[in-house]
This record gives C-alpha cells, sequence and structure tokens, in this order.
C-alpha cells in the first residue's frame, strides 16, 4: 500500500508554492539569471528601462533639450554684446575681426549683423531670458520625470513653487556639468595639452603624450563620476541610496566617456566638409543628446533595481475589491404563474360550459 502523506513535498514546490510532480524546464535565460546575479542585475534594469517607457522619455528630453538651445545661445550673444558694449577698446577689435572674416560686402555685412546685435542687446537679453526660463524649466522637469518614472514614484512635487526653484537650481547645475564635462574632453583632444608641454619644455620626453592622454582621461572619468553622481541623486524625486547612486554613476561615467570620444572624433569630421558643415550639428547634437540621457536613464534605473533599493520600494496597494451581487432573473414560468394559469383556466372552463348549456336547453 502505497504511503499517503499531506506534506508538501519542499522540493517539487515551484514559485508560487504549487507542488508539481516535474520540474518545468526554465530555459537558459532564466538559468544565467540564477547563476549571476550581475547578470540578473542587467536584466531587471533593462525589464525597468522598457516597461517605464525608457527610449519615449529620452526622446522627449532631447526634444526639450534641444528647444533650449536657442534661448541660451540668445542669452550667451546678449551678454557678450553688453560686455561689448561697455568695452569700446574690446569692440573695435572684435569688429575687426569680424570685418576681416569677408571681404567686400561680407564683411560689412557681418559688421552690420554685431552693430545690430549690440544695439538690442537689452531686448535680445530679455526675451532670451524668458524663453531660456520656460524652456530650461520644462526640460528639467522631463528629466526628473524620466528619472523618477525609472524608480517608480510619484513624478510631481509637493509644493509647485518649491518644485520649480528646484528645477531651476537644477538645470544651472545641469548646464554647469555639462559644460565641464564636454570642456575636460576636448581640451585633452586638442592640441592645447601639447602647447602646453612645449612651454614647460616636457615635449620632447618620452611617452610624455600617452602620459599626458591618461592623464585627461582620469580626469574626464572623474568629472563624470561627479556629474552622474548629481543626477542619479538629484533627479529622482525620491530618495535615493547613495551606494546605489555611486555605483550608477560609476558605469555612467565609463560609458558616457566612450561615447564623448566618439561624439568628438564625429563633430570633427562633420565639420570638415560643406554638408556636414550645414546639416551635421544639429543632427549631431539630437543625437547627442538623446544618448545623453538614454545613457542618463538607464543608469537611473540600474540605481533603482539595487537589492538595497528594491528593499525600499513600497510595494503598489492593490485596489479594493468590488462585490457585485448578481440578480438572476428566471426566464421560465414560476409556480405562482403556473396557478394563475391554471385558475384561469378552470373559471374560462366554467364560463364556456354554461354557454353551452344555455345553448342547447
Amino acid at each position: 500500500m502505497a504511503k499517503t502523506s499531506t506534506t508538501p513535498d519542499y522540493d517539487k514546490l515551484d514559485a508560487y508554492g504549487v507542488e508539481r510532480s516535474r520540474k518545468d524546464d526554465e530555459g537558459a535565460l532564466v538559468k544565467l539569471r540564477d547563476k549571476w546575479p550581475w547578470f540578473d542585475h542587467i536584466m531587471r534594469m533593462n525589464e525597468r528601462y522598457g516597461e517605464q517607457g525608457g527610449n519615449q522619455f529620452a526622446a522627449g528630453i532631447t526634444y526639450f533639450s534641444v528647444l533650449s538651445i536657442f534661448p541660451l545661445t540668445m542669452l550667451v550673444l546678449a551678454t557678450v554684446a553688453i560686455i561689448l558694449a561697455n568695452n569700446q577698446d574690446l569692440l573695435d577689435k572684435v569688429m575687426d575681426q569680424v570685418t576681416s572674416m569677408g571681404s567686400g560686402e561680407m564683411g560689412d555685412t557681418l559688421g552690420t549683423i554685431v552693430e545690430g546685435a549690440i544695439d538690442q542687446r537689452k531686448s535680445v537679453f530679455s526675451i532670451g531670458l524668458l524663453l531660456a526660463l520656460w524652456s530650461g524649466l520644462s526640460w528639467m522637469n522631463h528629466l526628473r520625470i524620466g528619472a523618477s518614472e525609472m524608480w517608480k514614484v510619484d513624478n510631481s512635487p509637493e509644493n509647485f513653487i518649491k518644485g520649480k526653484l528646484s528645477d531651476l537650481l537644477g538645470l544651472l547645475g545641469l548646464i554647469l556639468a555639462l559644460v565641464v564635462a564636454f570642456a575636460v574632453t576636448t581640451i585633452g583632444n586638442s592640441g592645447l595639452t601639447e602647447k602646453l608641454l612645449g612651454l614647460v619644455g616636457l615635449d620632447e620626453v618620452p611617452g610624455i603624450r600617452f602620459i599626458t592622454f591618461l592623464v585627461a582621461l582620469l580626469v574626464a572619468l572623474l568629472a563624470n563620476l561627479l556629474v552622474f553622481f548629481w543626477l542619479m541623486v538629484y533627479l529622482p524625486r525620491a530618495k535615493v541610496p547613495r551606494k546605489s547612486a555611486f555605483k550608477a554613476a560609476i558605469i555612467g561615467a565609463v560609458v558616457f566617456e566612450i561615447f564623448k570620444q566618439f561624439a568628438t572624433l564625429f563633430f570633427s569630421n562633420a565639420l570638415s566638409n560643406p554638408a556636414g558643415a550645414a546639416f551635421g550639428p544639429i543632427i549631431g547634437v539630437m543625437v547627442l543628446f538623446y544618448f545623453i540621457w538614454r545613457i542618463t536613464l538607464y543608469c537611473s534605473a540600474w540605481a533603482a533595481t539595487t537589492p538595497e533599493s528594491l528593499a525600499m520600494m513600497t510595494p503598489p496597494v492593490p485596489p479594493a475589491a468590488v462585490i457585485r451581487v448578481r440578480q438572476e432573473v428566471r426566464t421560465g414560468s414560476t409556480d405562482a404563474g403556473r396557478a394563475g394559469l391554471v385558475g384561469l383556466g378552470a373559471a374560462a372552463g366554467v364560463v364556456l360550459g354554461g354557454a353551452i348549456r344555455s345553448i342547447f336547453k
């Protein structure tokens, strides 16, 4: 007689607590995720990025990034015009340089444009400032929405005014961080380092160029690390574990530096021919921003899916159960209906019988 027991065989329980006679084949991907925790983390990051619409957010943030460039350019030009208007010697040098860039009427046209920009510097500055505030705050707000979505938290600020002030500070910090990060890489890849080495007499030292490149690369990685750590902590409207943010910042710094090296080569080659000079910059800027925000959102998804970050998350509350009482309507006849029909038939029979008897009387 076979032995029976109500105790489950724990070796045969699946993830849902159901005892099965045989274990289903999990597949190669599941086995790799069980074997390597780092690979499982990458898959969690990719799943979070995809299910929260990472690509769509990156594209939307890119739109607002490009939109913010034009008012920021107006601000820069207006600021330069204000400086030139208050310095006549510097203005004369700039005008001479501008007119010498073109021959004949072209030089005169460039000079007229510069003079017009200086004359209208106040209006250009005012319009540029208003447009920069509007587009820049929208840019930062959508960037924070995208990062918050990677954390599955509410992306709306508790207070409207405090939220806009926080976005304004974040916008200024973001612009400064991007300028510093790209400036370090650009200086490291330019001929400025060779000129500086020549001034101090180190240009003939064996291997100095490799050492200089290595130092510039390390400085750029450090700058990227600081930028991404700030982005990981500041952008989400939630408390971010510093350890998870730092690890995500390391990944972002390395990937971002690789991308910057390719971007530097792209712009240098694109601007060297007429077709590239006409269409290359705007296309390059759009691609540049798109990949920057993809890297940022991927790193946010990585930080949001660490074990310590997942332990901090509050599971979503399931919706309240709705009990619907269904009242069934019987289509057939009931007992009361059948009794009524019988009574009606009997009464009709009595009346009909009386009528027949009265006829044949």
